[in-house]
C-alpha cells in the first residue's frame, strides 16, 4: 500500500492511501467532492489473516501530546455541511450480512470480536467464530465475557454516512465501509443495550455512557469522517470541538481504547485463540431473511426477542426497525 506523508499547519499529520476509483469522497471547503484513484492491497502481519485495504482514505493519526494546536488542526480538516442529505437511506445498500473478506472462514464480526477480546480467545471447533472471551465495552466503560450480548457498531453509523456524503458512493464503496478492518476504530464491539442507544445518532444528539470515553469518541469519530470525506453539521462540529478541548493529550488510532485493568491481557492475536468444540446453544443463527414482519409478532417483547437474536450477526435483515434507532416493532403492545 503506498503510503504519502501529507503536512498540516501546526503539529498534526496525516497519512493516504489508494482506494478504488472514484469512490472516496473528499472535503473541498464545506461541500464534498470526488477524488479518482486506485485499488490497493495490504497483509496483516498475522501469520493466519490476510486484510485486503478497500477503502482511499486519508487518515490522521496523533499519537503523542502535541500541544494546543493539536485539536484545531483536526478540526479544520472537517468540512461542515449544514444541509445534509435527507432521504433515499437503505440500510440493504450497505449490507445484509458480514463479509469474510479474506476467505478464513471467520466473518467481521467475530474478526472484530477476535482483534478486541483482553483474554484468549475461545473459537469454536470450525475456527470461525469467537464463543468465549473477555472485552471491554468502551461505551458503557463494563466488560462482557459472553460476545453474544456485544453488538459490532459502526462508529459513524450507516444512516450517518449516507447523510453526510455516503449517499453518493457506489455500491461496492458501502460495502467497504460496512465490512472495513482496517482502521481499528471504524468498527467495535459494544454493549447491544449501547448499540441501541446510539442508533444513528451523532455526538451533539448521543455520547456514551462512560464519560472517561468521551475523549477517546470525539477523536475517532472526527477521524472517520477525515478519513471518508464526510461532512458534519455545525451542531456536530461544536460537539466535537468540545469534548476535544477537554482531552489531556490526543488519543491515539493504532489500537482499540483497553481500560486499566490487572486483568487485561492486550489485544490478542488470532494465532494465539483456543479452539474447542462449539456448544449447541453458541452456533451463529442461520439467517432468517426478510421473513418476518411487526404484525408476525404479538407483542414488543416477542419482536425485540427475534430482533436480537438475529441483528448482532446479520442487522436488521427484516426490517423492522424503521427508524434504526435499534428498537423493532416499537408500536406493538408492550413498546417503549
Amino acid at each position: 500500500m503506498l503510503l504519502a506523508l501529507l503536512v498540516l499547519s501546526g503539529a498534526c499529520s496525516a497519512v493516504e492511501t489508494a482506494a478504488p476509483t472514484g469512490s472516496v469522497p473528499t472535503t473541498s471547503g464545506s461541500t464534498t467532492t470526488v477524488r479518482p484513484a486506485t485499488s490497493a492491497a495490504a497483509t496483516t502481519t498475522s501469520t493466519t489473516t490476510t486484510t485486503t485495504v478497500v477503502e482511499a482514505v486519508t487518515s490522521l493519526a496523533p499519537t503523542e501530546t502535541v500541544g494546543a494546536g493539536w485539536v484545531d488542526g483536526v478540526v479544520a480538516r472537517l468540512a461542515v455541511n449544514d444541509d445534509p442529505h435527507s432521504g433515499g437511506y437503505s440500510r440493504d445498500a450497505w449490507g445484509t450480512s458480514w463479509d469474510d473478506s479474506d476467505g478464513d472462514c471467520m466473518n467481521t464480526r467475530h474478526e472484530v470480536l477476535l482483534t478486541e477480546s483482553l483474554n484468549t480467545p475461545v473459537l469454536s471447533d470450525s475456527g470461525c467464530q469467537v464463543i468465549g472471551g473477555r472485552w471491554f465495552a468502551a461505551f458503557s466503560g463494563t466488560f462482557v465475557e459472553n460476545p453474544s450480548s456485544l453488538d459490532i457498531d459502526h462508529f459513524v453509523p450507516l444512516a450517518n454516512a449516507h447523510a453526510s456524503g455516503g449517499w453518493k458512493w457506489s455500491a461496492a464503496t458501502k460495502s467497504d465501509y460496512y465490512n472495513d478492518l482496517t482502521d481499528p476504530q471504524h468498527l467495535i464491539a459494544v454493549t447491544a443495550s449501547a448499540n441501541r442507544s446510539k442508533g444513528s445518532r451523532g455526538p451533539d444528539e448521543w455520547i456514551p455512557e462512560d464519560a472517561s470515553y468521551s475523549c477517546q469518541y470525539a477523536n475517532s469519530w472526527t477521524e472517520i469522517k477525515i478519513r471518508w470525506g464526510l461532512t458534519v453539521t455545525n451542531s456536530e462540529l461544536s460537539a466535537l470541538q468540545t469534548m476535544l478541548d477537554a482531552c489531556e493529550n490526543s488519543p491515539t488510532r493504532d489500537t482499540p481504547v483497553l481500560p486499566v485493568s490487572p486483568t487485561t491481557t492486550g489485544i490478542v492475536a488470532k494465532t494465539t485463540a483456543t479452539v474447542v468444540a462449539t456448544p449447541t446453544n453458541s452456533t451463529e443463527p442461520e439467517n432468517p431473511g426478510n421473513t418476518k414482519n411487526c404484525s408476525d409478532f404479538s407483542t414488543y417483547a416477542a419482536a425485540k426477542a427475534w430482533f436480537d437474536t438475529y441483528f448482532p450477526y446479520y442487522g436488521d435483515v427484516a426490517r423492522l426497525d424503521g427508524d434504526n434507532d435499534g428498537e423493532a416493532c416499537k408500536s406493538l403492545p408492550g413498546g417503549p
